[in-house]
């Protein structure tokens, strides 16, 4: 498993594949089917988590709305009747951090060499690129080798930043907003810059509409068929992303979509969900708006996590 997520860190940052969190970017209304079933795996992850996806892709509609039902109790911790976004928020945070600490715990114990609690530098270089980088990160390749180094240097920014106490080494915790910056405060700047040069494949510095494309078609080009998204994403592109007008996304406008009002993905998500499932449009969800709406929480691209369901 540890393996496996290594070479996911390593593809990420050597292949063109998608961008850092765009999965987690915010949508509008118009990315959910007119049936309002969402049309992203990704909240539907975050909902209920990454474990049990198998289950509800295969669970028929009654018992589906049964679950979800039995689910409701939980989302409203005041009890009141009503889910707002905040309290939505929460719950995904919980079934987030599971996930997060998963892998926190899972890439901690396989750097942690010495076994004494804790992940030095140097420890997660030998580990991630091999005993010849350590004291020696920045080493011109061989004739022939893939050059490491900034993707050394970008590991070593993200070090640097989720190490909270400046003492040099990751605790699990450290570890966590290391490997998922996107979702802690203290690192979600480098998650952006990260999705930012992702996104900036000529390394100008900006995001031109065709680099846009170019990233949301990254992992998926049968979508270049589908003649109404690609029309529909230029114009977010030029409509909603390009606040300036200039033709290009700039650090500010990329953060602005990515992060909308610097919220983490997580809050973006419960955003989402309650306006998709919101019918009388009053901000919060009763349980009736749920179960008729239950296809925007479970369905069968749905993956599951909620361990008290």
């Amino acid at each position: 498993m540890l393996s496996f997520v290594l070479l996911l860190a390593v593809l990420a940052t050597t292949c063109h594949s998608r961008s850092a969190i765009r999965s987690g970017v915010a949508a509008d209304e118009n990315d959910y089917m007119p049936q309002g079933e969402h049309n992203s795996d990704y909240d539907h992850e975050a909902f209920l988590g990454h474990d049990q996806k198998a289950v509800y892709d295969n669970l028929p509609a009654p018992e589906a709305k049964k679950r979800l039902q039995d689910l409701i109790p939980h989302l409203d911790e005041d009890g009141d009747g009503q889910i707002t976004v905040d309290e939505l928020h929460d719950w995904i945070k919980k079934q987030l951090l599971v996930y997060i600490m998963d892998d926190a715990n899972a890439l901690h114990e396989g750097n942690d060499v010495n076994h004494d609690g804790f992940v030095s530098w140097k420890e997660f270089v030998a580990t991630t690129y091999g005993l010849g980088f350590v004291d020696n990160e920045q080493k011109a390749p061989e004739a022939g080798e893939f050059d490491y180094r900034q993707m050394i240097l970008r590991d070593y920014n993200k070090f640097i930043s989720a190490d909270a106490n400046g003492d040099q080494f990751l605790s699990v915790d450290e570890m966590a907003s290391f490997i998922h910056p996107e979702e802690f405060h203290h690192t979600r700047h480098l998650a952006i810059e990260e999705s930012l040069k992702d996104l900036d494949r000529n390394g100008d510095g900006l995001v031109s509409v065709d680099e846009y494309m170019a990233d949301l078609l990254a992992d998926e080009e049968e979508l270049m068929n589908d003649i109404e998204l690609m029309d529909r994403e230029r114009r977010k592109f030029n409509e909603q992303h390009d606040t300036d007008k200039d033709g290009f996304l700039n650090e500010w406008e990329v953060r602005d979509w990515l992060t909308p009002n610097n919220d983490s993905p997580s809050r973006a998500v419960a955003a989402r969900l309650v306006a998709a499932a919101d019918s009388n449009r009053n901000g919060v969800l009763e349980k009736p708006e749920i179960v008729r709406n239950y296809q925007v929480f479970v369905g069968n691209s749905f993956i599951s996590h909620g361990g008290e369901l």
